[in-house]
């Protein structure tokens, strides 16, 4: 790609989804590629620590509003990683060719249904990257700049003496109807005793996590600030969620549980997972058992 091109790049409108193009933004980043992400509020703070170039807006849905971004911008390409005709309205009003999965942008990229998800991303790259497909897919952490480390730890620090594990309990939306959370939850926070436990979770999951899990202590902090006590647990257990994708992206020891969903296309790129067999979750025991072995 020329010096004079400039790209922009749609992100992806769910958290997990955007930590899992970490690997297309490194690349690009390492090619010298002027490009400047658009995504919701959050990618602002998920990204703080890089040199990538961010707009973070509520209004990212905004067929007009980012179509002045667009043209303002004056981009002479765009990836778009949803692919939703809501992403590529605002690329066609500003006559911006585009390159992403769905069947009308300009240059169309087809998923690989056996592929995990940040293949799918980071594939969007390769015409601009001139990957034939045999560079390896970056395997960098997101960083975290020293205050938040800092500030994590000190939190950590009030609350431990010695290991703990986070949990991770809810999942906020469904996967074809079905609950993506793990069935034997309670179980796990009545009867695990080895280590102490924290939970991290949304603002609006607070006053639930207190009320199933009475006693064990909660918090609910920034995307960056979450994920620097992720990194200083022993364990993070999550469900097929952001957080699981959190924990993975910033570096966590982080087991995902699975259940109704694609492990192939969703599971922690970096970290483990347990996954159902024969239609059942893995249970209680199984959960104890990878941690000891851990």
């Amino acid at each position: 790609m020329e010096s004079h091109q400039r790209l922009a790049i749609r992100l992806p409108n769910w958290l997990g989804d955007t930590l899992m193009t970490y690997p297309l933004l490194v690349q690009l980043h390492r090619a010298e590629i002027d490009f400047t992400c658009f995504g919701h509020p959050a990618v602002l703070d998920l990204f703080s620590a890089t040199d990538f170039s961010m707009v973070g807006s509520s209004r990212i849905r905004d067929h007009l509003f980012m179509r002045r971004q667009y043209r303002a911008g004056a981009f002479t390409k765009a990836i778009l990683c949803p692919s939703s005709f809501s992403a590529l309205i605002p690329v066609k009003l500003s006559n911006l060719p585009s390159i992403g999965h769905h069947f009308m942008c300009s240059q169309r990229i087809r998923k690989n249904v056996r592929g995990h998800r940040v293949e799918h991303y980071y594939d969007l790259g390769r015409p601009l990257l001139h990957d034939t497909g045999s560079r390896g897919i970056p395997e960098d952490f997101i960083p975290l700049n020293d205050a938040t480390r800092q500030y994590g730890k000190s939190i950590i620090d009030s609350l431990f003496t010695g290991p703990f594990v986070v949990v991770c309990p809810f999942a906020s939306n469904l996967h074809q109807g079905q609950n993506k959370e793990w069935p034997y939850w309670k179980q796990f926070m009545s009867r695990y005793k080895d280590k102490p436990l924290l939970g991290l979770v949304s603002a609006q999951d607070v006053d639930r996590f207190q009320d199933e899990f009475p006693g064990t202590p909660v918090l609910s902090e920034s995307l960056s600030v979450a994920a620097a006590i992720m990194r200083e647990a022993d364990h993070v257990i999550t469900n097929d969620s952001g957080a699981m994708h959190l924990a993975s992206f910033f570096g966590a020891q982080v087991l995902g549980l699975f259940g109704v969903t694609n492990v192939i296309e969703t599971r922690p790129w970096h970290g483990d997972y347990l996954t159902s067999a024969n239609g059942k979750w893995a249970d209680y025991h199984d959960v104890k058992a990878y941690l000891n072995s851990h």
